[in-house]
């Protein structure tokens, strides 16, 4: 399962591990990934975890400070490997799960934070369950801000279609071009398909500032480098 892992779901795994020592804990629970998870959302807000709690209102680093986690003895010496708990094995199989129901291919953050929740909701009493719930959060309203995130960030990678209009000036700088002789449509190509359209931007602004559209096509013909 862990091939499935993003590199920053395996940071949250490493962050895990440090929480539990910085406890004096020699497991590691659902509620020191919890920890991690904010802590990575802190030094990446960008991340989709990160966006998700911002738009909930819930700032990783205040979280981190009211979730209170009692520390082991100052003489327990935890070095070398720490095991999870059987409720951490559990997220971490439900994070799989989570991301499946997501059709994401790989484990990430957002994954581990909703497997988290549910950890919580199963078992409230918890360490887990306690700290999740000091912060408001629950399974439903952390999914539906991250297919909020998801949607934002599809819709800004939509690439732009040309207008109609658009389309007609470049069929006639290609126009240009081909009767200069030019194999490729250059810029004062595309300035002469602008300035046979008529348009309510660009003709109503070359008026404002009054340019004669006539005076300046000739310049840009005249201008323009013609195969023999």
């Amino acid at each position: 399962m862990f091939e499935k892992f993003s590199d920053h779901a395996r940071r949250v795994v490493v962050f895990s591990q440090e929480a539990a020592r910085d406890l004096h804990h020699d497991y590691i629970g659902a509620e020191h990934m919890l920890l991690a998870v904010l802590d990575l959302c802190e030094r990446e807000p960008t991340l989709g975890a990160a966006e998700a709690l911002a738009q909930l209102g819930i700032e990783p680093k205040a979280a981190r400070a009211r979730i209170a986690l009692q520390p082991g003895p100052d003489n327990l010496n935890v070095s070398g490997y720490i095991p999870f708990t059987k409720q951490a094995r559990k997220v971490l199989e439900n994070s799989l799960r989570e991301a499946q129901a997501l059709d994401d291919a790989h484990i990430g953050p957002s994954h581990l934070l909703l497997a988290l929740t549910s950890a919580a909701a199963a078992d409230p009493e918890t360490p887990i369950g306690t700290a999740i719930t000091a912060l408001a959060l629950s399974h439903e309203n952390l999914r539906a801000a991250l297919r909020a995130g998801t949607a934002a960030r599809a819709a800004a990678l939509v690439t732009p279609q040309f207008a109609p209009q658009a389309i007609k000036a470049l069929a006639v700088a290609k126009v240009h071009a081909q009767q200069s002789g030019s194999s490729t449509v250059d810029l004062g190509h595309l300035l002469l398909g602008l300035l046979a359209l008529d348009d309510d931007v660009v003709r109503p602004a070359l008026d404002a500032v009054e340019v004669d559209r006539d005076r300046l096509a000739d310049e840009v013909l005249g201008r323009l480098p013609r195969r023999e």
